[in-house]
């Protein structure tokens, strides 16, 4: 079952099991650096995780499962901003999840556009295919305050991708990481260099340029770039403070 080797698996590096396994090890490693409160939450939900079975992760389950992580998760940001002294660690902290959190939104859509485009209607998305991706991203009553009536199924693609205000668009994620950047420059005489200076030109000029339509392969090839733009901030910020550059 597809479900149990994303979930479960521990032979798999990306399944909920593993991912939780190596940030409780990275947690433990950072024990004088992190709140009591915060490794206590990890070792909360890993524990949670490590406890189901094969036998546990069922079809009819499966829903209940991973709402039960997802809540879990966001509790771990709420415990995270609550309790973490605002120091380096803290801003490195913040730069990965704002990182991720904008690739994971690229590939939620990538996902859902890929689908459609794999049907008869490819290029016409219809509105409830987007308020399901919507509800995905947790972003359908966001989306709701600025588009109330006969909202086209572009405009949840530019929310999602473009939108200064919802928290888990890709533009605002990007915005966040680079004020976190600026900050460690500014606080902490933490210069970023020119391989991440020209990586965030890169992505800062990649979602200035929005293309049309915002469907269909145009739409796929966008995120495709955004993605690869992405990995070469994510990159260029590892080569700068974490393999002395």
């Amino acid at each position: 079952m597809i479900a149990r080797w994303y979930l479960i698996d521990r032979d798999n590096p990306n399944s909920v099991i593993s991912v939780l396994t190596m940030a409780r090890e990275n947690a433990r490693a950072l024990r004088h650096l992190i709140p009591t409160e915060m490794w206590r939450h990890i070792n909360m939900l890993h524990a949670d995780v490590a406890n189901l079975t094969a036998r546990k992760v069922t079809l009819v389950r499966l829903n209940e499962i991973c709402e039960q992580v997802r809540l879990g998760c966001q509790a771990h940001f709420g415990v995270v901003d609550s309790t973490w002294y605002r120091d380096e660690a803290w801003l490195f902290h913040k730069l990965g999840c704002e990182i991720e959190r904008a690739d994971e939104t690229t590939r939620l859509m990538d996902i859902s556009n890929y689908k459609l485009m794999a049907s008869d209607n490819a290029l016409l998305p219809t509105k409830s295919w987007w308020n399901w991706l919507l509800r995905q991203a947790s972003a359908y009553q966001a989306f709701r305050r600025k588009h109330q009536i006969n909202a086209e199924p572009a405009d949840a693609a530019a929310f999602l991708l473009f939108d200064s205000d919802f928290p888990r668009s890709v533009r605002l994620s990007v915005l966040q990481a680079f004020s976190r950047l600026d900050e460690l420059e500014t606080d902490y005489q933490s210069a970023p260099g020119q391989k991440l200076l020209v990586a965030r030109t890169a992505l800062s000029s990649r979602l200035k340029n929005r293309p049309e339509p915002l469907a269909g392969e145009t739409l796929h090839a966008y995120l495709d770039e955004v993605q690869k733009d992405l990995i070469a901030f994510a990159d260029a910020i590892a080569d700068r403070y974490f393999d002395g550059g």
